[in-house]
């Protein structure tokens, strides 16, 4: 899955730490998220990733 999260990530200004603090997802989860490392991301990890950096995420996960 190619996804668009450290661009969305970098253009809020956040750190992987601050997106996780805001997302309640692990930052670990995010950076493997992030180096594609990690395909297998449950629909309520995006949601809650997508919520926080105000996206849909179709926009983040899917385009």
């Amino acid at each position: 899955m190619k996804n668009k999260l450290k661009e969305y990530r970098e253009k809020a200004n956040l750190t992987q730490e601050e997106l996780a603090k805001k997302s309640e997802v692990s930052r670990n989860t995010i950076s493997s998220i992030e180096t594609q490392a990690n395909s297998n991301v449950t629909y309520e990890i995006m949601e809650k990733i997508a919520n926080a950096l105000n996206k849909k995420v179709a926009t983040i996960f899917f385009n």
